[in-house]
């Protein structure tokens, strides 16, 4: 018989290979860090200069575009995890989140108004709640369980290098090239993260064409589907086999009707999402990343300000200063490897603890003098260690901890990965840490200060070491609450 099977694409293993995978998602994640965090070192200078507002307003406008980016994140996160389960492609969210992107980047380049400004942070957030769910839900599927932490971690690593990079080049580039080149910078990063995406090949569509072409690495199941999967655990859940012998895949193969008759029925989207937030480790790793947006997006929300009235600087200089938060942040892959050998409380609660003493240090930076200014990019420094080291283990652990939630109670959730849900409650909680840290930040900043705004901070980032340590029993009663309201 003729084989009618369809080719391989072009550089089908190149740009099916998790390498590719990982840099198109670092790649992403980068875009909308950057794309957020742009316009940190530019607003307060354009808002007054382009746009005419008073001087006494621009923290306000500043916090506000920040905050509804993160309204606009938490609202697209739902949405992004629904699209996600109806598409094949998982290409198809990206260019849906980069379109918006794209938009709103045009939006800044030739808006004026405030208000065009606010919508073009709604636009940028509802990107971001696609690309982070769709980018990160894709590694998992692309990288193996044990090999999550550093994958992860470069992913990621892609988020704050974007959010802590962009203030430097924006206030460099506006400075010396005009408000103009700094969006069209940020176009171009566009561009180049949609190159990428379409060059992928993500790994539900791989497995298509590699069961076409080589179908001794598949079994077939009764029903005619292509899959590697077997009986794990005795616990009635197909669940999938790393390469190796496919021989393994016929061990229990005679309760496979058996198992496919509980599946069959999907679990709805609250019974996923409301178990997830009653368990222990995933509420407290949710919490955690919650903490650590906080903190970041603090950051950029008062400190331009804080360095612009302390020391005097330009745009150029001040987003400069966010260096010192930035290079810290490449740390991410060696977090994950380090967190996979140590284990993920050790690792995050470290870095919390760092966070939460440099934050609380920063205080004593009052006067404009070269000490100050040497010790500022000292703290910042292990500020950015700190952010970087609690993050990376948090968002590895979780799909791992849906996988265990999902073997351990396959009556409940089936079969079907629930993987995009739990990232979808991730993206949630990094678009409500972006509303909260900039509000949180300015109130304290304007009503306590400098210092108690660090203090405010320091607190916060101390309050995450206990639930990342042993999951905090406060917490999930609170997240119990939540999940229980119909």
């Amino acid at each position: 018989m003729e084989d009618i099977s369809p080719r391989q694409p072009w550089l089908f293993n190149l740009r099916s290979s998790k390498q590719l995978i990982g840099l198109a998602i670092f790649s992403t994640t980068f875009t909308d860090g950057f794309l957020y965090g742009i316009i940190v070192s530019v607003l307060p200078f354009s808002l007054t200069v382009r746009s005419g507002v008073p001087e006494a307003d621009v923290p306000f406008w500043i916090s506000i575009s920040l905050a509804v980016f993160g309204l606009a994140m938490v609202l697209g996160a739902p949405i992004a995890g629904w699209i996600i389960g109806k598409c094949e492609r998982r290409q198809m969210p990206f260019l849906g989140g980069l379109s918006c992107a794209f938009g709103a980047t045009l939006l800044f380049l030739l808006g004026v108004k405030p208000w065009v400004i606010i919508v073009a942070r709604i636009f940028q957030g509802l990107s971001a709640g696609v690309s982070y769910t769709a980018g990160l839900t894709l590694l998992v599927d692309a990288i193996e369980s044990h090999g999550l932490g550093p994958w992860i971690g470069f992913g990621l690593s892609g988020m704050s290098f974007g959010v802590l990079v962009s203030p430097t080049l924006g206030g460099i580039v506006y400075e010396h090239a005009g408000f103009f080149s700094v969006f069209i910078m940020g176009l171009c990063v566009v561009l180049v993260n949609l190159v990428l995406i379409l060059l992928m090949i993500d790994g539900k569509t791989a497995a298509n064409y590699r069961g076409q072409i080589d179908p001794t690495n598949y079994s077939s199941l009764w029903n005619g589907k292509s899959t590697k999967s077997a009986i794990a655990n005795g616990k009635r859940r197909l669940s999938t086999v790393e390469d190796g012998d496919p021989t393994t895949t016929t061990l229990l193969l005679s309760q496979c009707r058996e198992t496919c008759s509980v599946v069959e029925k999907d679990p709805s989207w609250w019974t996923i999402v409301g178990g997830f937030l009653r368990n222990n480790r995933i509420s407290a790793a949710l919490y955690g990343c919650l903490i650590n947006t906080i903190l970041v997006s603090a950051m950029d929300a008062v400190l331009p300000i804080f360095i612009k009235q302390t020391f005097h600087w330009s745009s150029g200089a001040t987003g400069a200063m966010f260096l010192n938060l930035t290079i810290p942040s490449l740390i991410g892959p060696v977090v994950g490897m380090m967190s996979e050998k140590y284990g993920t409380r050790l690792i995050s609660g470290i870095g919390f603890v760092l966070a939460a003493v440099a934050v609380a240090a920063l205080a004593l930076i009052q006067h404009d003098d070269t000490s100050s200014k040497v010790m500022a990019c000292a703290l910042l420094s292990f500020v950015g260690i700190g952010l970087s080291t609690s993050l990376t283990p948090l968002a590895a652990e979780i799909p791992r901890i849906v996988n265990a939630v999902q073997e351990e109670r396959p009556d409940i959730y089936g079969d079907k990965s629930a993987v995009t849900e739990a990232h979808m409650l991730l993206a949630g909680a990094f678009g409500t840490g972006t509303v909260l840290g900039p509000l949180l930040s300015e109130l304290a900043f304007e009503n306590l200060g400098w210092t108690g705004c660090t203090a405010m901070l320091g607190l916060l980032s101390v309050s995450a070491i206990v639930p990342v340590a042993s999951g905090c029993v406060f917490i999930q009663y609170l997240l119990n609450i939540v999940a229980n309201f119909k």
